[in-house]
């Protein structure tokens, strides 16, 4: 049996959130929502898996929230208007971004089972500055040798 995946859906916008929280119900999340960044700022401090948020969220955007759970590892999906820069930025914070105007089930569903086999594969956040250095392999020290590290 699969445990039960949390969904926090921030919009400002009601029929968005509807049509979000109809998509992950049927599978199989848990949904909270909220219409400002405010109050998911409150929620996420109860820890979430996804969140998907509207860009335009008043004083602020769905980009902050996503800055919020860049480093808690938290997946987050962004649905906003087209904008090549909003978009950029939405993938350097580690998140999807989705068009408003081409979102359907489908393309949601698609790009959360896509981020979170992505995350399956990254290195952990403290190992990617580090530069590993591979040496050739020389063989078994035989008994009694003295092994001497670099």
């Amino acid at each position: 049996m699969q445990t039960p995946r949390s969904a926090l859906v921030v919009a400002a916008t009601p029929s968005l959130a509807d049509h979000l929280c109809e998509w992950l119900k049927p599978a199989g999340w848990i949904i909270s929502t909220a219409n400002s960044y405010a109050s998911a700022k409150c929620l996420l401090a109860f820890g979430v898996d996804l969140v998907v948020t509207e860009l335009e969220l008043g004083d602020y955007n769905g980009l902050q929230l996503a800055l919020r759970t860049q480093n808690s590892g938290v997946p987050t999906v962004v649905v906003g208007h087209e904008d090549a820069v909003l978009e950029r930025d939405a993938g350097q914070l580690g998140s999807v971004y989705l068009r408003k105007g081409e979102l359907d089930e489908h393309r949601l569903l698609a790009a959360i089972d896509a981020r979170f086999a992505a995350l399956r594969n990254e290195l952990p956040p403290i190992c990617r500055n580090v530069e590993f250095v591979r040496r050739p392999f020389q063989g078994m020290p035989a008994a009694g040798d003295r092994i001497v590290l670099n």
